[in-house]
């Protein structure tokens, strides 16, 4: 990252300058699509989802609160598009390895790989909000805090929806015969 900081991007934006603009959509991009990615299961709905976001900021720039982090409130923009996206499309998904191991930890050997399919398509059996909670806290490490504010839940709500994702996405994986610990 260049030195220039987000909520200054911000301002010169705000001032009409273009090219800030397009650093913050250069810095981010990349984010945006694979949180997009993760939640609707395809590339074609992912880039549509990320242009979408980032006219959406574009727009709400105005709206932004400089008390946030600047990354905060643009991701929980592009969580919202894309758990909204993934909720007005309501058609299955074709899984591709490339979308079960997109951003996790790399693990060695076959039966790790095997472990990665199966939780990969039983994330995809979850609503997309269960699947985001998790993809937050998980793939992502946010904090119960940063989840809260992206989500627009309670801290409290957040640690609920997360017990109840991983308590259905427990019993996915044991319908398909693996047994683990989430």
């Amino acid at each position: 990252m260049t030195g220039t900081t987000d909520k200054l991007l911000v301002t010169r934006t705000l001032e009409g300058e273009r090219n800030a603009f397009g650093e913050l959509v250069d810095r981010y991009q990349k984010v945006v699509y694979n949180v997009a990615y993760r939640v609707v299961g395809n590339e074609t709905d992912a880039e549509d989802v990320a242009q979408t976001v980032f006219l959406k900021v574009y727009e709400n720039l105005a709206t932004y609160n400089p008390r946030y982090q600047f990354f905060s409130w643009l991701y929980r923009i592009a969580v919202n598009e894309a758990v909204n996206a993934k909720k007005r499309v309501r058609k299955s998904v074709e899984l591709t390895e490339d979308a079960i191991l997109t951003q996790s930890t790399p693990l060695d050997g076959a039966m790790a790989v095997d472990v990665e399919n199966q939780i990969g398509a039983a994330m995809m059996s979850l609503t997309p909000e269960n699947r985001a909670i998790l993809i937050l806290r998980h793939y992502q490490e946010f904090t119960y805090r940063d989840i809260a504010y992206i989500m627009d839940l309670t801290e409290q709500k957040v640690k609920s929806r997360l017990y109840s994702a991983r308590q259905r996405l427990g019993k996915i994986l044991i319908q398909k015969g693996l047994k683990t610990e989430l």
